[in-house]
């Protein structure tokens, strides 16, 4: 286990991720890379790609510290079970519309008090053959308005391993995959923390949104093409 646990943990998360790793580590192949570029008991914002309903957990997982997602109203309606996980991973409902404001309104809150919060731009699942679908620049926001770094972490092997060791558990549409994705050398679950990127210096608006936005999607791609053969 990544030896870098938050001193603010709180008791629940630190029992659940000590089980959580310990389960991981044989069933998944679980592997975390670059860990050190994350910061400790202070505010970040971490940006993932997204392949499966899965992947906040793993993230959470692989920070070694305790985070808060943002995650589609959906999927507090998958079943009983998801819904207990994912509320117990700190996931935070993300209304469609208008209805995101208030998740935003719970980031920033959580931000100015030093939190971690981690989110998936792309919007929904990547269902396809491609490393990842546009950022929505949303996290963009958070981070220039309250002045916080973004971390870029890619996440391979998720979609691939979790639906062969247990399929349709959670994920229910793997059949409507194109070609996946090739894993290259690893055939484990694989989560890397790519260099922080500080927001200084960037406009307060849609273009320096926009700006930050390609700037961290670009730095996932290049986590991400250690992990695949593209």
């Amino acid at each position: 286990m990544p030896n870098r646990v938050e001193n603010n943990m709180r008791l629940r998360w630190r029992i659940g991720r000590i089980i959580a790793w310990t389960l991981a580590k044989p069933l998944f192949n679980f592997k975390v890379l670059g860990q050190d570029n994350l910061k400790k008991d202070s505010a970040q914002i971490l940006v993932a790609n997204h392949r499966s309903n899965m992947d906040p957990f793993f993230v959470a997982l692989a920070s070694g510290q305790e985070v808060y997602s943002m995650a589609k109203q959906e999927l507090f309606h998958i079943n009983k079970f998801f819904k207990w996980l994912i509320l117990f991973w700190n996931a935070i409902p993300l209304h469609r519309g208008a209805g995101a404001t208030e998740a935003i309104k719970k980031c920033s809150e959580l931000l100015s008090q030093g939190k971690t919060v981690v989110v998936f731009p792309e919007g929904s699942r990547n269902k396809y053959d491609e490393l990842m679908q546009p950022f929505k620049p949303g996290f963009s926001y958070l981070a220039i308005n309250n002045q916080v770094p973004v971390i870029p972490v890619a996440i391979s092997g998720v979609r691939e391993v979790w639906h062969g060791k247990l399929s349709g558990l959670i994920d229910k549409d793997i059949a409507g995959l194109s070609k996946p994705l090739k894993l290259k050398n690893s055939k484990g679950i694989t989560v890397r923390f790519g260099k922080p990127i500080s927001p200084n210096g960037r406009s307060n608006n849609h273009n320096g949104y926009e700006q930050l936005s390609m700037v961290v999607q670009k730095d996932i791609e290049l986590l991400l093409k250690e992990a695949y053969a593209i």
